[in-house]
């Protein structure tokens, strides 16, 4: 059987704890988490098709920036 702790803390404990966790990230870990952050918004706030279109639009700024 696991015994389940919980403590508690103030919001300058956590907000502390929170900063300290993501010092200890690398660059591709924030990365990797903002963009799992990124798909769950689309899907709960259903933007499929708004984020589909803002690529298209990325892409021929792309393009063009490459081109230049």
């Amino acid at each position: 059987m696991v015994k389940k702790v919980v403590k508690i803390i103030t919001k300058e404990q956590a907000e502390k704890s929170d900063s300290l966790f993501w010092l200890k990230k690398t660059p591709e870990e924030k990365l990797s988490a903002l963009q799992i952050l990124r798909e769950q918004y689309i899907r709960f706030f259903n933007k499929g098709s708004l984020y589909r279109e803002s690529r298209k639009g990325l892409r021929r700024i792309y393009k063009v920036v490459k081109q230049a």
